[in-house]
């Protein structure tokens, strides 16, 4: 048994918070699509952009909700996510002007390290959570506040939906990041 490693008690309200913001991400994003239709004669769109931030999300909320009080079977998850976030990246870069390049390389860079601190914070490795908290917090107060003001308002509320899920992942994260605990792993 290992004090080092970040627990969280499914029954903690922080899990229950967390896996509630995952579960409306994933109905969120469900909402969307069942609007606007869903995208089947463009395999990358469904995959990328349905598929693989609803099963992230579904997994997520299953496993905080389930599991004793080890978070690192949340590791897989979470690098679910970090595929998505990475390769919906790349409908940034369409037609690959040098600024759309950077942002999509800065953006692919900063998920990779996302997703290793958050490995690393989780099995211990780490001995502080405020790394992995202000990696979800500061980004999620940047679309907050910056991006969904400023520079992409939204043009109306169903075109807010992805956005809006999308924020619910990185709160939940934050939320989780929040609750967890060094303690006793009982598998």
């Amino acid at each position: 048994m290992s004090y080092n490693r970040r627990t969280l008690a499914p029954d903690s309200p922080c899990a229950l918070l967390a896996a509630l913001f995952m579960f409306a991400s994933a109905a969120i994003r469900t909402a969307f699509y069942i609007i606007n239709g869903f995208p089947l004669s463009d395999a990358w769109q469904m995959c990328v952009h349905y598929l693989l931030p609803v099963l992230c999300c579904a997994i997520m909320g299953v496993m905080l909700l389930s599991r004793k009080t080890s978070l690192i079977p949340t590791i897989a998850p979470i690098m679910l996510g970090v595929a998505f976030f990475a390769l919906k990246t790349f409908d940034f870069a369409d037609d690959w002007i040098f600024s759309k390049t950077v942002h999509c390389v800065f953006c692919c860079i900063l998920y990779a390290v996302f997703g290793l601190v958050y490995a690393l914070t989780v099995t211990g490795v780490l001995n502080t959570r405020l790394i992995l908290m202000l990696l979800c917090g500061l980004p999620l107060l940047f679309h907050v506040f910056v991006e969904d003001i400023f520079i992409t308002p939204p043009t109306g509320f169903v075109e807010f939906l992805p956005e809006l899920s999308v924020l619910l992942i990185m709160l939940s994260i934050f939320v989780e990041a929040w609750g967890m605990r060094r303690g006793r792993i009982y598998s």
